[in-house]
């Protein structure tokens, strides 16, 4: 599913969205870790398996590895949370303070007569939760919050978890469905962190919505109602009809879809993004090795021949595309070989304050 990463950070550089990319990987040690084009993959220890319960359930890794980047790389500031299978369709601009997040509303939210008003299926809380009479925010991902009232909730979030799918496995149809989210709103409920309604995402089988993110989980059907698009079935690199989907979400992301896969066949999907080098940046040569002294920075950068021939050419006048090109006349290289090491070099000239990446 390579091409669902690759197509978030397809849009997340089209639209233009601030900040950081970070794609959080859970992984066995040992285990391969996919690259990333735009993103900074970050590897954490896997919880699925749960190490105490055994039980195979993948969102575990949504708490775990969020509790351990939060502590590990001590991150502070606002957090957008999104599913990997979201697109942007345009940025998201709002930050939010601490004890006040921003979320999606999640209209499906258990109700009934029991704690949390979940309903009697949930009784079982009463041995876990003390006070069972909080409001629960009825919201899901995307979510906007603070970084330190994540770092609050995240261990609660993962131990609800497994409580309510151990508790719910026995049921005849399984555990619970959505877990991952329900646990999630009674950890903000307990730890008192304010959630306001905001239309941050849109499924792509939802009437017309201004919603930055869509949502991609769902068939899409085309306009005699038979489905033309399913995430299911769909495999990297077939090709998609835009044209057949019904007006509205789902046209829109098939249409992002068929951008993406003709701009990566001709190897020009990252052609809208251009380095450009910050100001105060100073270069030196020393013995054939450059040095770079980056204001901030306490410590100086040396870049060996390749990576001196890359910074050389990142002076803002050229996008991506076009470096890999310049690149490959230069040193006599085939169409496409050095593709990869100039987007891991200007990454890493990206991430330490050295360059900047702007659209074309």
């Amino acid at each position: 599913m390579q091409w669902q990463p690759e197509l978030l950070e397809y849009s997340w550089g089209r639209a233009r969205q601030p900040g950081e990319l970070v794609r959080l990987i859970a992984s066995m040690p040992g285990n391969p870790v996919p690259r990333a084009r735009l993103a900074r993959v970050v590897e954490t220890l896997s919880w699925s398996p749960h190490p105490y319960t055994g039980d195979m359930y993948p969102s575990y890794n949504k708490a775990a590895a969020l509790l351990e980047w939060l502590f590990t790389e001590k991150i502070e500031g606002t957090v957008l949370l999104l599913e990997p299978d979201s697109v942007f369709r345009s940025p998201v601009l709002s930050e939010v303070g601490r004890g006040q997040a921003r979320a999606t509303a999640w209209p499906d939210l258990p109700r009934g007569e029991g704690p949390f008003g979940l309903g009697s299926g949930f009784d079982f809380l009463t041995g876990f939760c003390v006070d069972r009479t909080l409001e629960l925010p009825a919201v899901k991902l995307p979510i906007l919050i603070h970084s330190a009232d994540l770092r609050k909730i995240a261990a609660r979030w993962l131990e609800l978890m497994s409580i309510i799918r151990a508790e719910t496995a026995s049921k005849p149809h399984g555990p619970v469905p959505d877990a991952d989210n329900i646990a999630y709103v009674i950890a903000a409920a307990e730890a008192g962190i304010q959630h306001t309604l905001a239309d941050l995402g849109a499924r792509i089988d939802a009437p017309q919505s201004a919603a930055p993110i869509l949502d991609y989980q769902r068939p899409i059907a085309s306009t005699d109602d038979e489905i033309v698009w399913d995430p299911d079935t769909y495999r990297n690199g077939d090709p998609v009809q835009p044209e057949r989907a019904q007006a509205g979400p789902g046209r829109e992301f098939l249409a992002l879809l068929a951008e993406f896969l003709e701009r990566r066949a001709q190897g020009i999907e990252l052609a809208f993004l251009k380095p450009c080098r910050h100001k105060g940046v100073r270069e030196g040569k020393i013995l054939g090795s450059l040095f770079l002294e980056i204001p901030g920075r306490a410590d100086t950068v040396s870049l060996n021949s390749s990576g001196a021939a890359i910074w050389e050419v990142c002076d803002g006048s050229r996008s991506l595309a076009e470096i890999n090109n310049e690149l490959e006349t230069r040193f006599e290289m085939p169409p496409g070989s050095l593709q990869a090491d100039v987007e891991v070099v200007v990454k890493r000239l990206e991430r330490i304050g050295a360059l900047r990446l702007e659209p074309v």
